[in-house]
Parts: C-alpha cells; sequence; structure tokens
C-alpha cells in the first residue's frame, strides 16, 4: 500500500492542536479537549492509533465522528493498529473471513478489549466464545464470511472512516505521521510504501534531520528515558522531529499529550503541551530532596527475579543488570511466561511543599507519582 497524502492550510484564527495514541481512552481524549477549551476556530489532528488495547474504541470512533458531524475541524491519520485491525476484516484473499476471526482471536486473548470486541459486545456476542468457536473448529468459513457480512452492514459509517484515513497530514511547514518518514518531501513521501510511515519504532534516534516538522506518536516517549521515566512529549529541535505518545493503555502512569500551535505559527517557537490523565492530584506537604534512580527498567530489558514479596512490594533482581531492587507490585506482570516489571526507575523525585502531585499508587513504602509527566517516588 502506497503513502496517501491530505494537505490542509494552517488555520488563520484558531490554534492548531495534535494528539496521538488515544487507544480507547475516550474519556482521556474528551478530558483533554476540555481542558484545552477546543472551539470552533480551532483544528485538530489525531496522529493515528485510536482504537485497541484500551477500554473504549468504538466509542473513541464514534465521538470523533459526532464531533466531525456537528462542525468540529478534526483531521486524523492512519496508525498502524486501524491498518492491521481494519486491513484484515477488509482481505479479500482465499479464506479470509476465517484469518480475520484468527486475528481477532490472537488480539482479544493478549487485550481483551479493542474495536471488533466492542463491536461484537453491541451486536450481543461474546468475543470470547466466538474465539473459543474458532479454536475447536466449532466455526466454519460461511459462518465467518456471514458474520463479517453483518459487521459490514451495521458498522459502515465506523468501519469507512478508519480505512479511509491517509498515512500523511500536512499543513504548512508541519508533517502529521504516525510512526515516522524516511522523507518529508511530499513529492518523494508518496512514492513510499505506507508501512514505512505506520510502524517506525525509536523514530526519534534515527539519524534523520528534517526542514518540516515531523509530528509523531506510536513509541511511548518514556522509551527515551535513558534514567528517569517522563511520559511529556519531547521536541527533538536539531532533528525538528515531535513525539507526543503518552503511553495510554501501555504504561503506568500514561496520559494524554497534545501539541498546541498559536494561529498561523510555521515553527515551534510558539508552541505548547497540554496533558491529560485521571489520577488524583494532592499537594505535597513537605519538601523532599532528588535522588537518583538506582534501576531503569524498559520494556525491552524487563524481565525479573522475585526474591521476596512485602505488603504491595516486591524485592527483585533485574537479571540484565544484576541489580536488586524495591518496586510495586502492581508493576509486576508475565512476559513469555516469566516475571517482568512495567518501565520503571527507584528515583525519589525533587519536590517542593506545595507542588501537585498525581498519585499513580500509595504503598507501604511511599507514593508513587507524577510530577510534570516524570514518574518516581515521593513519601508524604
Amino acid at each position: 500500500m502506497k503513502t496517501t497524502i491530505v494537505s490542509i492550510d494552517p488555520p488563520r484564527d484558531g490554534r492548531l492542536i495534535a494528539i496521538s495514541d488515544i487507544h480507547g481512552y475516550v474519556h482521556y481524549l474528551k478530558g483533554l479537549l476540555e481542558k484545552l477549551q477546543f472551539g470552533k476556530k480551532d483544528v485538530l489532528i489525531l496522529v493515528g492509533d485510536l482504537i485497541e488495547k484500551g477500554p473504549k474504541s468504538l466509542e473513541t470512533v464514534r465521538f470523533i465522528l459526532d464531533q466531525k458531524e456537528k462542525g468540529a475541524k478534526i483531521y486524523t491519520v492512519m496508525g498502524n493498529v486501524e491498518q492491521d485491525r481494519i486491513g484484515a476484516f477488509f482481505e479479500e484473499k482465499e479464506d479470509s473471513a476465517r484469518r480475520f476471526l484468527q486475528m481477532l482471536s490472537f488480539q482479544y486473548a493478549r487485550w481483551k478489549r479493542g474495536f471488533f470486541p466492542d463491536i461484537l459486545q453491541e451486536m450481543g456476542l461474546d468475543a470470547a466464545a466466538l474465539c473459543a468457536d474458532w479454536q475447536a473448529g466449532r466455526l466454519d468459513e460461511t459462518e465467518a464470511v456471514a458474520l463479517k457480512a453483518q459487521i459490514q452492514r451495521r458498522f459502515a459509517r465506523e468501519l469507512s472512516f478508519l480505512q479511509t484515513l491517509p498515512t500523511v497530514l500536512s499543513c504548512g511547514s508541519f508533517l502529521f505521521v504516525h510512526a515516522g518518514v524516511p522523507t518529508d518531501s511530499l513529492s518523494l513521501l508518496a512514492e513510499t510504501d505506507a508501512a514505512l510511515c505506520l510502524k517506525r519504532d525509536a523514530f526519534l534516534q534515527e539519524d534523520v534531520r528534517f526542514d518540516k516538522y515531523v509530528v509523531v506518536g506510536h513509541w511511548p516517549v518514556c522509551l527515551y528515558g535513558e534514567q528517569a521515566v517522563s511520559v511529556s512529549p519531547i521536541y527533538e529541535k536539531e532533528k525538528h522531529i515531535v513525539c507526543l505518545d503518552g503511553g495510554c493503555a501501555l504504561k503506568t502512569g500514561a496520559q494524554l499529550n497534545a501539541l498546541v500551535l498559536s494561529p498561523g505559527a510555521r515553527d515551534m517557537n510558539s508552541a505548547s503541551f497540554v496533558s491529560y490523565d485521571d489520577y488524583p492530584v494532592r499537594y505535597a506537604k513537605k519538601a523532599q530532596g532528588y535522588k537518583a534512580p538506582t534501576i531503569h527498567i524498559r520494556f525491552d530489558d524487563c524481565q525479573v527475579e522475585i526474591l521476596e514479596e512485602k505488603g504491595d512490594m516486591a524485592y527483585l533482581l533485574h537479571p540484565g543488570s544484576g541489580r536488586e531492587f524495591w518496586a510495586p507490585l502492581s508493576f509486576l506482570f508475565h512476559k513469555n511466561g516469566k516475571a517482568a516489571c512495567d518501565d520503571y526507575a527507584d528515583t525519589f523525585l525533587s519536590v517542593q511543599e506545595g507542588d501537585a502531585l498525581s498519585v499513580i499508587e500509595e504503598t507501604d513504602f511511599g507514593w508513587m507519582v507524577k510530577k510534570d509527566g516524570e514518574i518516581g517516588w515521593y513519601r508524604p
């Protein structure tokens, strides 16, 4: 599939706002738009991955469509999850209906939620039972084809919207694309494989520099941290790259991030970032000095061994570094049958009396909090 490009004019009277990787967190999208006081003059660009992994994918798509029909200036580009799920649904090769159910079964087993599970629920069908029937051979090709046809008739509005999303949106000196681009030349981009723009991990670390400002999501920003775990947006001035993915549905302490450009902006000089989450906010009653982390766990080396459990904390060994550390039990999960730890650093944040802290979790060890997007410990 070739890259498709849509060009729009920069808004003259309103702001240009970009948000990426909602992943079914429609309540975060609504909260962020309310915080931004998004208005009729503003232009909103959604940088892919609207659906999957989070709680309300179908509702997210419908909210966006409803707002567009009410006159909101909203543009959306394709994300890799939209391409994967919708591509699998509309595939026309032989036995495609059963292979769609194979994809659905795999995704449901991993996430227990998503765009098509939401659809099945609205149809009064149980996704878990449907997947079990497919795996047990109780669902034949004829039934699978009939199910797809029923979905296509009933949800044509939502499916058509996702199927026709462009790969890249160009607006003045800004390009909006889900994961990255091999070039910011529109004429050259039009000849590239769309996959190069939709799944381009660690784009910020590539040896590139653009004339245009390239705004992306896809890769949670916390994965770029060397020590700190931060979900705040990143602007790399020399490369002209803006990374927005705050980790919704994927990372503990996640937030939904927005890039806000003033009317007529041609560069990042007047840009600002606004974020939203629903963690409770408390104000520090005492100051705390900064203490550098002894460990930083990333998803690519997250295997751990549990040495001890005490209350709601676990004492862990990280084989990759040989270091031992304490972390909340809630950060543990299983990966390939082994214990693993979510992105984590045992940083003690620098906190002043009266600072606003988003409380992720209260533990016997202290509070796991977020301050200005950085996640770490505070002991009240």
